[in-house]
């Protein structure tokens, strides 16, 4: 799957316009704009947000929570983080997103529902009626195990957006003065 963010700043675009209009290989600043942007993203993750319109990201939910190993969002694991890369198209433009195939990464830029189908479960209780996992309850080797049978409707699982990859107001300032400076240096 594919997302393109196109870039709508107008400082921004006057600026790559010189630059094109100028420089025979802009390849040099798209590069550094391309390691400034990885920064930029990683910087999100650090400080967890905002995203590059300046909104919060949403507060993880309780079952989130309840679930997680810590509070950070979007770093359960370093998969989507780590995955982050920037890649020059040509001379003159770069782009930023996910290098893997994260199949999470859009639904976390973007939001949305996951829908879920019906479907039934086994769970396992030890005979003090706390809860223990399907594995846990195989490997017991002494003491009552109860066994019940819990079914799960369909329903839907709303992800609220988190945009990590984009240009935020400092972006675009830190792009323009970079192009700039490598103009004038020409």
């Amino acid at each position: 799957m594919e997302i393109k963010i196109e870039l709508k700043d107008e400082a921004v675009k006057k600026a790559l316009s010189d630059l094109g209009g100028k420089v025979k290989d802009p390849s040099p600043v798209m590069k550094a704009i391309g390691e400034y942007m990885l920064r930029s993203t990683e910087d999100r993750f650090r400080s967890q947000g905002p995203a590059p319109d300046g909104t919060p990201w949403a507060p993880l939910s309780r079952s989130t929570l309840r679930r997680k190993k810590h509070r950070k969002i979007l770093t359960e694991t370093t998969a989507l983080r780590s995955s982050i890369h920037y890649q020059l198209m040509g001379q003159a433009a770069v782009a930023v997103g996910t290098g893997r195939n994260i199949p999470y990464a859009a639904i976390q830029q973007l939001g949305g529902a996951i829908k879920h189908k019906a479907r039934s479960l086994t769970l396992a209780f030890t005979g003090k009626g706390r809860f223990m996992s399907r594995r846990a309850a195989g490997k017991q080797k002494s003491g009552a195990v109860r066994v019940a049978f819990a079914a799960i409707g369909a329903h839907e699982t709303r992800i609220p957006a988190r945009s990590y990859i984009g240009v935020s107001e400092k972006d675009s300032a830190w792009i323009v003065n970079r192009i700039n400076q490598y103009l004038a240096a020409r």
